[in-house]
């Protein structure tokens, strides 16, 4: 359960791709967030997007304490594992073991003798000279960061032809298999909303609280795992840099890595880095939370390819509810509605100034839940 990363060319132009950025709202107001000019962006190489099939869905039983403060969380030691004990563990690599695929190789789940079950990540072979950055890079980072919305490195093995990570297992899978369906369950509006909070946490830990401040730059639902409680981590740090510690300076000159749909369109064109990059991501990324679509869904027509297009569109014509994922069959509070995707289009604003930072985020999406929490009171009440 790792990122996936293929190479392919996309050219990402927010001009021709999202004008809507730039148009006025139903009441007549301009919004001053949404009203700039977009910048358009340069090519790039991006990993392809895979389509999936969407299972039946089943109703996701409430869960009222999702709205209490989290537990500390529960760490585990480090684990000084072998090469052969490795081997040994996932019975040579067996495919039955396996729980996921990527560009930097194979997951494999894994049951020790005390119980613990960890994650083995496994680098291709053919990749091996050009994923050697990636893999030492994610080390460096994970071993220096700590928090209950972020995978937890445990262990890993750099020997001879073998470059391996061992993490934490996330035992219910990505977050984008939920929104496609594939566990047969259908995450409801108060758990979507919980589930962006715990990124949103994640992220601002990055952004602001590590020992150096950390720019992911792969943030998508394919790299956020769900607990069996549902809280979510943010996983896979193949691509994460560390973001400007110099004074005054909060930009990085890098080449462009993310994955189409997601990446910031001012880092696109000017390659240079900082956490609204993340921002944007994470803006794109609550989208796909609320509305089940991808950024980019190549099945349907003109109009509704880009989702950010299309759900502005609906946004600009107080069409809110329509924006929502159709499986979501409850009912939810359109002023709620309005107040969430208000937040999401702030984050994906055309240039990074306009973007607030996570923290804020995280601070929007507390009061959006309170009052949601609310609105579920007074309907319950009422029932």
């Amino acid at each position: 359960m790792v990122a996936t990363t293929t190479t392919g060319m996309f050219l990402l132009c927010f001009d021709a791709l999202c004008p809507c950025f730039g148009s006025k709202r139903k009441d007549g107001s301009e919004d001053p967030v949404l009203a700039r000019g977009a910048t358009s962006s340069s090519s790039f190489e991006l990993r392809s997007i895979s389509d999936r099939i969407s299972g039946s869905p089943l109703r996701v039983p409430p869960s009222p304490s999702r709205f209490s403060l989290s537990s500390p969380p529960s760490r585990n030691d480090p684990l000084n594992l072998s090469l052969e004990q490795v081997i040994k563990l996932t019975r040579n690599f067996s495919p039955a073991l396996m729980i996921g695929e990527s560009y930097f190789g194979k997951a494999y789940r894994v049951d020790l003798q005390d119980g613990l079950v960890v994650a083995i990540k496994r680098a291709r072979k053919e990749h091996f000279a050009s994923l050697h950055a990636e893999f030492r890079n994610e080390i460096a980072l994970l071993k220096k960061i700590e928090h209950r919305n972020l995978v937890q490195l445990l262990g890993y093995i750099d020997k001879g032809n073998e470059r391996i990570v061992i993490t934490e297992f996330v035992a219910n899978g990505t977050l984008r298999d939920h929104l496609d369906g594939q566990h047969g369950l259908v995450l409801g509006f108060g758990q979507r909303l919980e589930i962006a909070i715990d990124v949103a946490h994640g992220l601002t830990y990055l952004h602001l609280y590590a020992e150096k401040p950390i720019i992911h730059r792969d943030v998508k639902s394919s790299n956020i795992l769900l607990t069996e409680g549902f809280r979510a981590k943010v996983a896979d740090f193949g691509f994460a840099r560390i973001g400007s510690t110099e004074p005054g300076q909060s930009v990085i000159q890098t080449d462009v890595k993310g994955t189409a749909g997601y990446v910031d369109p001012e880092y696109l064109r000017t390659n240079y880095l900082t956490v609204k990059s993340d921002v944007f991501s994470y803006g794109i990324l609550l989208l796909e939370i609320l509305s089940g679509r991808r950024p980019i869904e190549v099945n349907r027509g003109a109009r509704e390819k880009i989702t950010v297009r299309w759900a502005f569109e609906k946004y600009n014509k107080g069409d809110v509810q329509s924006i929502l994922d159709p499986m979501l069959t409850e009912s939810v509070n359109e002023d709620i509605l309005n107040k969430t995707f208000d937040v999401m289009f702030q984050c994906v604003a055309p240039t990074r100034a306009d973007r607030p930072p996570m923290k804020e985020v995280v601070e929007k999406l507390w009061k959006i839940r309170r009052d949601y929490a609310k609105t579920q009171n007074r309907a319950e009440v009422a029932l």
